[in-house]
């Protein structure tokens, strides 16, 4: 039988009325499922159904529209928003074909005339794709949604590890956090071949929606890949490789990958919480044993991400593991 990964049910996290039992029970299974895999299936979560919906027809309809309106709008190195092209991007740790997705890539939202975009051209306001449908609401709705996930399960945990919740929180004060519209056409059974190659996210956590095609899979510790089954209003959550660092290796940023082997469309929407770009990421607490990983500046680690995505670009900080797993 395919393993599992762990379900939680975090609705106390947000229900007045849940006792202080609940709430510590809830917080040890995050900490547990984040420890031992890296991963879990959130239910509870209170996102709107309709939300959520509405975010997928966004996404089916940023991907019906012929690609001739996007012409102008390809992601470039100098502006990391917009579209991304089918096959634009190669693996961040290089050597193997391109990834097998198109996206439209959006990030925080922030006026040109905001003071932190002085401070650090990351930041800018977004591409929205030049169609009828108002994706940007869909958009900041759902994203609203995620934050306020992403809150409580980041509290939750802090609660777990005995971290002050309110010092990792500030660290998303004007975030790096960032969407990618995903749209994977169905790709060959090769195994050289992937709608997104082996990689850990470089983050805090990441929260994805049901998948009704599937095809996202997880490599457990004795190497082999399972799929990460997700029920119908349920959420996959990982910790990224900043969290990790935060906490000294005690959540485990974990390998993953997406093929495609259906014979439909599949689409994704994946938030990514990132810390603001002057925020040093490191151990809030000590090390874990054989756990030896430098401090980063997370906007010039997230800078070196983006970049490495060119073919004729490549990460050389030590600081960043980018997980350069082949199979």
């Amino acid at each position: 039988m395919q393993p599992h990964l762990a379900t939680v049910d975090i609705g106390s996290l947000f229900a007045p009325q849940a006792t202080v039992q609940a709430r510590a029970d809830c917080q040890d299974a995050l900490h547990s499922a984040l420890r031992d895999t890296g991963f879990a299936v959130l239910r509870g979560t209170g996102v709107p159904a309709q939300t959520l919906e509405r975010m997928r027809s966004a996404v089916k309809a940023v991907f019906d529209a012929p690609r001739d309106l996007y012409r102008d709008a390809v992601v470039q190195k100098d502006n990391y928003r917009g579209y991304v092209p089918l096959g634009y991007f190669t693996p961040n740790a290089g050597g193997a074909r391109a990834d097998r997705y198109e996206a439209w890539k959006l990030h925080w939202e922030a006026s040109a005339a905001d003071p932190v975009c002085v401070a650090s051209t990351l930041y800018g306001p977004n591409r929205w794709p030049p169609i009828g449908f108002d994706v940007q609401g869909a958009v900041q709705t759902y994203w609203a949604e995620m934050t306020r996930v992403n809150d409580a399960v980041l509290t939750a945990l802090c609660k777990a590890l005995g971290l002050d919740p309110a010092v990792v929180l500030s660290m998303l004060d004007q975030p790096l956090t960032n969407m990618t519209l995903l749209n994977y056409p169905p790709t060959p059974t090769r195994d050289d071949v992937w709608g997104i190659h082996p990689h850990k996210d470089f983050n805090f956590l990441t929260l994805l929606a049901h998948d009704p095609v599937g095809g996202l899979e997880v490599r457990t510790h004795d190497g082999r890949w399972v799929e990460a089954l997700c029920g119908e209003q349920e959420y996959v959550l990982n910790v990224g490789d900043m969290l990790e660092l935060l906490t000294g290796g005690r959540l485990v940023s974990t390998p993953h990958r997406v093929t495609n082997r259906s014979a439909l469309q599949r689409q994704s929407f994946p938030y990514f919480s990132v810390p603001r770009f002057d925020v040093v990421v490191s151990p809030l607490l000590p090390p874990v044993a054989g756990f030896a990983r430098s401090a980063l500046q997370s906007g010039a680690a997230s800078h070196g991400i983006w970049y490495s995505n060119w073919p004729d670009e490549a990460v050389t900080d030590p600081a960043m593991d980018l997980g350069d797993y082949a199979a």
